[in-house]
C-alpha cells in the first residue's frame, strides 16, 4: 500500500460485539465512522468545519484566513467579471462588513460544492451569491469605494437611556399581559 492509500484500522467481521456486560468506551461509535469512510478514504475534515466568525477569530489564525479569503476573492472576481468596483471595490479587505459578508458567501460555496452536498446546493449557493452581491453592491455604493477608498461613515448611536428604559418596560408589559392571557384560555 501506498502512502497516498488510506486503510482504516476496523476490524473484519460485521459486527460489533456490545454484550450487556460491556462498558461503552465510545470505541463503537468510531469503529462505525471508520466504516463509513472507509470505502472513499478518511472525510475531508475541512468539509466538515463551521464557517468562520471574524469577530471571534483569533489573532494567529487572521493573517491565514485573510490570505486564503484574497485569494478566494480574486478567483470569484476572475470567474465573475461583472464583479466590478461598484461591487467589490479594490480595498474591500478594509470594510469588515465586506470581509464578513465574503467570508460567509466562501464557506456557503466551501460546503456547497463538497462531495457530501446534496444537488441543489449549488443552486443555494448561487441564490446566496445573489444576495450577497446585491448588499455588497449596496454597502459599496454606501462607502463611496467605488472609485476609491474612503475612511469609515461612522453613525454616532447614542441611545437616549430614559426612552430605552421606557421601550423595554412597555414591551415587558406587553408580553407579560399577553402570556396571562395566553394561560387563562
Amino acid at each position: 500500500m501506498s502512502d497516498d492509500e488510506y486503510e482504516p484500522d476496523v476490524p473484519d467481521d460485521d459486527t460489533l460485539d456490545t454484550g450487556p456486560d460491556d462498558e461503552d468506551d465510545g470505541t463503537d461509535g468510531k469503529v462505525a465512522l471508520a466504516r463509513l469512510y472507509a470505502a472513499d478514504g478518511p472525510a475531508d475534515m475541512d468539509v466538515f468545519r463551521g464557517p468562520l466568525h471574524w469577530p471571534s477569530e483569533p489573532a494567529a489564525d487572521v493573517a491565514e484566513d485573510m490570505a486564503e479569503l484574497r485569494k478566494w476573492v480574486e478567483e470569484l472576481v476572475e470567474r465573475f467579471v461583472h464583479l466590478d468596483h461598484t461591487v467589490i471595490p479594490l480595498c474591500w479587505w478594509r470594510h469588515n462588513s465586506h470581509v464578513e459578508a465574503l467570508q460567509a458567501l466562501k464557506d456557503h460555496e466551501r460546503v456547497s460544492y463538497a462531495d457530501s452536498a446534496n444537488a441543489t446546493a449549488a443552486v443555494e449557493w448561487h441564490r446566496a451569491f445573489m444576495v450577497i452581491e446585491s448588499r455588497l453592491r449596496e454597502w459599496t455604493a454606501w462607502s463611496g469605494c467605488a472609485a476609491g477608498h474612503k475612511g469609515p461613515i461612522r453613525q454616532r448611536r447614542d441611545t437616549n437611556e430614559a426612552e430605552w428604559e421606557e421601550h423595554v418596560a412597555e414591551l415587558s408589559a406587553r408580553r407579560e399581559a399577553q402570556a396571562l392571557m395566553e394561560a387563562a384560555q
